[in-house]
């Protein structure tokens, strides 16, 4: 029996996942919303573990900073995905360094979006021997030890 994926969607407006939403249910994915924090760490607490949480950058009493440290905390080795509309080498470097497992900019085709929601969630879910096969060729090559 196939288990039954949840995604947990933080973002400040209520209808920005709409269309995500739709095509996550058709593909029997369960999604919650939090709009704030606050709401999303009781999310956490209270409805059970998720498999990924897609969080925007600012919310209106946190950022996504906020978000990796509540998921780390209610639900560690759940992968974040940060989204943005600002296109920032820096902001990509600073989420990949507090555990983002992605980060992506918007827009993005809705099938797109879900394809890496459950590319991040396929990795997420793999047996750490796979892991370590599926890591960016980049990551893999810092881990060689110079000849």
């Amino acid at each position: 029996m196939k288990s039954v994926r949840s995604v947990l969607l933080v973002h400040n407006e209520p209808d920005a996942f709409r269309g995500l939403e739709e095509m996550l249910h058709e593909q029997e994915i369960r999604t919650s919303q939090a709009h704030r924090c606050a709401e999303a760490r009781s999310l956490l607490k209270e409805a059970g573990p998720v498999d990924l949480v897609l969080t925007d950058v600012t919310l209106a009493d946190g950022s996504w900073k906020d978000v990796i440290r509540l998921v780390q905390k209610a639900a560690k080795g759940t992968p974040v995905i940060v989204m943005s509309r600002v296109v920032s080498m820096k902001l990509y470097l600073d989420t990949q360094d507090a555990g983002a497992a992605d980060f992506i900019v918007p827009p993005m085709a809705p099938r797109d979006l879900v394809y890496t929601l459950n590319t991040v969630m396929d990795k997420a879910a793999a047996p750490a021997s796979t892991r370590a096969r599926l890591r960016p060729r980049s990551e893999q090559r810092s881990q060689i030890a110079p000849h």
